[in-house]
């Protein structure tokens, strides 16, 4: 009897500080129902500009249901190249768990050879990277060899890998409605600030979101939708997402040069 207890206290002790973590991880309501997976060829345009102004990024997304090391899981790639280009040059890479929404995987690659991979394992990461700020970098000629640098570290508190490319199926996943309002902790490159982290150990932060309301708009679909409006304020994203059936209908972001409109690939 008194060994039960034991264990049965043992068993608290271990599991109750990453349980409590999980209840703090979402504030607001929490998603609801499984995520669909989705195929998403859009543009991204710079305000002010045409899509023929050579600006344009086109983005092929994608998320598709995956196991995980026996965990069920979802993996969403979303690969770019300037609007007309015949071959992709970065990608960005996020599996994580169905429920939870926790990451498993990230990367981020370029057709350079430069990249940044981590393996998560709760609150322990294994990272592989080459030299540099992935994003800053110029492109590297032909040929170049890249030094590999593998590291480990902890997260401080489990976190969504938002930047990674988590962002979209958590507004997915959200009961959205008039009034919503919430947030999440977060993977980033500062403690105070939501940036992407280019190199371990990394911190956690919160990123919030809120609807501001309901908007009937032509976006990627290419057809008249009643959408959620949703702000992302650390981040300045701005999304629409449609009511019926949640998908993407159109996402502002800052970017080189002013702010992104995503909308639908225009005609040929």
């Amino acid at each position: 009897m008194i060994s039960s207890v034991i264990r049965v206290l043992l068993f608290l002790t271990l599991v109750a500080p990453f349980t409590n973590a999980q209840s703090d991880l979402w504030s607001g309501p929490k998603p609801h129902g499984p995520l669909a997976p989705f195929v998403l060829d859009m543009v991204g345009t710079p305000d002010g500009s045409q899509p023929s102004d050579g600006k344009a990024l086109t983005f092929h997304d994608t998320l598709e249901k995956v196991d995980w090391h026996g965990h069920k899981a979802l993996k969403r790639v979303a690969a770019t190249t300037k609007l007309g280009g015949t071959e992709f040059a970065r990608w960005s890479t996020v599996i994580f768990d169905e429920k939870t929404l926790l990451p498993y995987f990230t990367e981020w690659r370029r057709s350079d050879g430069l990249f940044l991979r981590r393996e998560y394992d709760g609150l322990h990461v294994k990272e592989s990277r080459t030299p540099g700020a992935f994003s800053q970098a110029p492109p590297l000629p032909p040929g170049t060899k890249l030094e590999i640098t593998n590291t480990e570290f902890d997260l401080p508190e489990p976190a969504l890998a938002w930047i990674e490319g988590v962002g979209l199926p958590v507004l997915l996943a959200l009961p959205l409605r008039e009034g919503f309002e919430g947030s999440v902790p977060v993977i980033s490159g500062d403690k105070s600030s939501i940036v992407p982290c280019s190199a371990g150990p990394c911190f956690v932060t919160r990123m919030s979101y809120r609807v501001e309301g309901e908007e009937t708009i032509t976006g990627i679909s290419k057809k008249p939708t009643k959408t959620w409006k949703v702000q992302v304020p650390e981040s300045k994203f701005i999304f629409w997402i449609s009511k019926d059936h949640p998908r993407l209908e159109r996402v502002t972001w800052p970017g080189p040069g002013g702010t992104f409109t995503m909308g639908p690939i225009p005609e040929a």
